[in-house]
């Protein structure tokens, strides 16, 4: 005798069974949105990396352009303060043997005139005193300008020495996710996302 007991809150299986398939859709749903929403934060979040990647190059290029005109810059003032040294060096000679031409000629006028009123300065020793006095001036103001150069020359070397130390700090921080490649290969490799199709060596 099978007794066919049936309990008052039960549920015929048909109406069981549709539930169930309507929570397994409910749950399918669920897990395609939320594969869509993960596959979403990856876009945003490899966008957000590969934009930081192309701001650490660029500043890292910037810098580097920056160092390397810097030491463009620092060699010409190095250039200009040779020639500017040579120049006044043969200034100061000028004037030494301007100096020393007035001299013999003023030591021969007093040999050879007696007379005071002789004595007063000629035409070409107001000239000789005149140029004496203009070299004089042009190594005065070749001095103020080698003093430009050498104030120059410091803070091209003081700004090339601090762009070279933040460029040293700045590949320190290249550590972990954002270390670069140990190659350009391993370089091509990551940038085409071929590391699981290639076996390891």
């Amino acid at each position: 005798v099978v007794n066919n007991f049936v309990v008052f809150s039960s549920l015929p299986y048909e109406t069981w069974l549709e539930h169930s398939q309507f929570t397994k859709q409910l749950a399918d749903n669920e897990l395609a949105d939320t594969l869509k929403l993960r596959e979403s934060l990856f876009v945003v979040r490899e966008r957000a990396r590969n934009d930081m990647l192309a701001q650490r190059d660029r500043v890292d290029f910037t810098l580097r352009k920056r160092i390397y005109e810097t030491q463009k810059g620092r060699n010409e003032i190095e250039w200009q303060q040779l020639k500017m040294r040579d120049e006044m060096d043969k200034v100061l000679k000028e004037i030494q043997t301007l100096e020393g031409a007035l001299l013999a000629k003023t030591d021969a006028l007093k040999l050879a005139e007696t007379r005071l009123e002789n004595r007063s300065y000629s035409q070409t020793r107001r000239d000789l005193v005149d140029k004496i006095n203009c070299a004089k001036a042009t190594y005065n103001a070749l001095e103020e300008q080698q003093v430009q150069i050498d104030r120059d020359l410091a803070n091209k070397c003081q700004s090339l020495m601090t762009d070279i130390r933040c460029l040293d700090l700045r590949a320190r921080l290249k550590t972990g996710e954002f270390a670069g490649p140990a190659s350009e290969t391993d370089r091509n490799i990551q940038l085409t996302r071929m590391e699981q199709e290639i076996p390891p060596t």
